[in-house]
């Protein structure tokens, strides 16, 4: 891409100025744009410790950069989606708002402070007094007798007053609704938290203004964390209460569900027996080794006697029928763990499980037949499960398609330059 600053007749200082501005922006796209000291202060905060495996600084930078641009294509598609709309999008802009200061603030103290980071020493080294005593007193007074507490003073910032008033902006408004009706304990543990979280936003400031950082950028990766949770709902990758949102109903024919039905069968019937071998051995590569020789053709029971962790896994390891318990929880528990381990496996029809990691050691298990009660599945009593089954499984299959179709809608346009001069 070719970058292009256009003006008159410029003097030295006008082109330097100019020449930087030019170089201001990491990237752009039409839904917004990256600049260098948004880009710093996010991955300063958001990305320690991740892509440490790429060989240059460069190379890392560019992975960031990458991952930030897919963020905006998630923002975009979450909010053709409704996300902007949606009743809880507030509640949950807000909450990753208030992160944000936490993480920003965070990673400046721990810069700043090394080892001796701790949250107890936080508001003294930052010249925060707080008489905790002292102002839950003057505020249960206050609030007893019905005054105004918005102008009260309840710490010193700096040499600078903090009033009550300051609290809201970090504050839920249900939070800051209930300090009122607190104990004396639940106020002072209240107003400590609000403090510590005003603190945070800041240090946050400070490292924004530090780095030229633009708040609204920030804000549009606010929105795209907040639709990274959201999409997870919509396309069927997260279950229920990670956002109360609903997943995108894609409407599904008769013969789609009706074959998905049969394909899901295995796992909806009720399984009967189980005709299976089981061993225990000590570590999962002598595992590996006896899978390996037993899609070979190796004998089981031979393995069992040369690896397995105790004698008694050496009988185990003959082929023989585990009886199911159907629903009955009682019969359940009074099931060995092996038998329930495998009654599972079968459950979920797997045929050939990895190793499993179980209570004596690793379980290496091998199913050969599994007698279910096919004929007990109905359609109409599964439906549910079917339908959300198959919608999951559909919506996965298009998830990446929709996420690089967005980015590639956006045009996001690098600038090469920047970019290889990023620290």
């Amino acid at each position: 891409m070719q970058w292009r600053c256009v003006g008159g007749h410029l003097g030295t200082l006008s082109l330097v100025f100019l020449l930087a501005q030019c170089n201001k922006y990491v990237y752009e796209h039409r839904e917004g744009r990256l600049s260098r000291g948004t880009f710093e202060v996010i991955k300063r905060s958001f990305y320690e410790g991740q892509f440490e495996e790429e060989e240059t600084k460069e190379a890392r930078n560019r992975k960031i950069i990458a991952d930030i641009a897919e963020l905006d294509a998630l923002g975009v598609l979450a909010t053709r989606k409704g996300l902007k709309q949606d009743p809880y999008y507030g509640e949950y802009l807000f909450r990753q708002k208030v992160a944000r200061y936490g993480r920003v603030a965070i990673t400046h103290w721990r810069e700043k402070y090394g080892d001796k980071f701790n949250w107890q020493m936080i508001f003294p080294a930052e010249n925060l007094i707080f008489d905790a005593k002292k102002a839950v007193a003057e505020l249960k007074a206050k609030f007893q007798k019905n005054e105004s507490v918005l102008d009260h003073k309840i710490a010193e910032f700096e040499g600078r007053p903090v009033f009550y008033r300051n609290l809201k902006p970090v504050l839920a408004v249900s939070d800051y609704e209930q300090m009122p009706g607190f104990t004396e304990a639940a106020l002072e543990s209240g107003l400590r938290d609000a403090l510590k979280l005003w603190l945070e936003k800041q240090i946050h400031d400070r490292v924004v203004w530090q780095f030229s950082a633009d708040e609204q950028e920030l804000r549009r990766f606010d929105h795209n964390k907040v639709a990274v949770l959201y999409l997870k709902v919509k396309y069927g990758k997260a279950g229920k209460g990670i956002y109360p949102a609903a997943m995108d109903n894609i409407p599904l024919t008769p013969v789609e569900i009706y074959d998905h039905f049969h394909k899901m069968q295995n796992t909806l019937a009720e399984v009967l027996w189980v005709k299976a071998a089981y061993t225990v051995v000590a570590e999962e590569n002598i595992a590996e080794e006896i899978i390996a020789k037993l899609d070979q053709g190796a004998d089981f029971v031979e393995l069992a006697r040369r690896y397995a962790i105790d004698p008694r896994f050496v009988e185990t390891a003959k082929p023989h029928v585990i009886r199911g318990y159907g629903k009955d929880v009682l019969a359940r528990e009074k099931r060995s763990y092996y038998d329930r381990l495998i009654l599972d496996m079968a459950g979920r029809d797997i045929s050939k499980p990895d190793p499993y990691l179980g209570k004596d050691g690793i379980v290496v298990a091998r199913i050969y037949d599994v007698g279910r009660a096919l004929e007990k599945v109905k359609l109409q009593d599964v439906m549910w499960k079917v339908e959300n089954d198959l919608r999951t499984r559909l919506l996965n299959e298009v998830f990446d398609h929709d996420v690089r179709d967005t980015l590639a809608a956006l045009r996001v346009r690098y600038n090469e330059r920047l970019i290889r001069s990023l620290n």
